[in-house]
């Protein structure tokens, strides 16, 4: 017997997934307050002035951040400006989970870090710790009252300004 044919059934019985609904990133609003600023090592940290500008620029109190609609979604965006990161602010209910990773764009210079309101992890937040190529955070809600989660793309090379990507988010 071709073991080919034992993967035939796989292949039949697997439906297609319906795509994502695509927004831009300058139709989403503003979130009311975004996260403080993690405290992560700078992966495209350098030593020149261009380096100096961009560590100047990720010091604040905060993040400004953008509120994700409810429901599955793929966000195509760029890196705004020198300091090199995004923020997305996502609602998630009690027991529930939802993953962000970029799909689109130079995904090994690019990393998605998941935090809380105070730039920290917290129980149900997964990283992806080793650079794999594949930027990605997880979060499960523990809890049963609703949630706030921030998952920021950052990038790994200091001269990304304007870089474009494709934020997938996927609610389960």
């Amino acid at each position: 017997m071709n073991p080919m044919l034992l993967f035939a059934p796989m292949l039949v019985l697997q439906s297609p997934q319906p795509p994502l609904p695509e927004v831009e990133a300058k139709d989403l609003a503003p979130a009311p307050r975004g996260p403080m600023v993690p405290r992560v090592p700078d992966a495209g940290a350098e030593r020149s002035a261009f380096g100096q500008a961009r560590q100047a620029a990720r010091r604040g109190p905060s993040l400004p951040a953008l509120q994700l609609p409810g429901g599955s979604v793929r966000v195509k965006d760029k890196i705004p400006d020198i300091s090199g990161w995004r923020a997305y602010a996502i609602e998630v209910p009690g027991g529930a989970s939802v993953k962000a990773h970029v799909v689109e764009g130079r995904k090994g210079w690019l990393r998605v870090l998941g935090v809380n309101a105070w730039g920290r992890e917290e129980p149900g937040l997964l990283q992806n710790r080793i650079a794999t190529g594949e930027p990605r955070a997880t979060y499960k809600n523990p809890g049963q009252e609703a949630r706030t989660i921030y998952f920021i793309v950052d990038t790994l090379d200091s001269n990304m300004t304007g870089e474009a990507f494709t934020l997938e988010v996927t609610r389960s």
